[in-house]
């Protein structure tokens, strides 16, 4: 099964149009879904891991995906 998770912030402006993105696609798709706040530990050790610069970030599988808010299309043809 697909693992998508997201990386956001608070104070980011994109990120509840992706959280919202997500959650929808989550409605319709099957995969699992989590959401990490970059100001929290984990947060921290995956902007380490991955070298994430800014956020939404969406990392799939084990590999960062997207970064800013992914066109609905994209986002689907990684999930499906």
């Amino acid at each position: 099964m697909v693992k998508v998770t997201l990386i956001h912030a608070s104070w980011c402006t994109a990120c509840p149009a992706t959280r919202r993105l997500w959650k929808d696609l989550k409605s319709e798709y099957d995969f699992e879904y989590e959401e990490i706040d970059v100001e929290t530990p984990e947060g921290q050790t995956l902007i380490d891991k991955y070298g994430i610069a800014g956020v939404p970030t969406t990392i799939i599988d084990g590999r960062v995906a997207f970064v800013g808010l992914p066109k609905k299309a994209d986002a689907i043809s990684r999930i499906s």
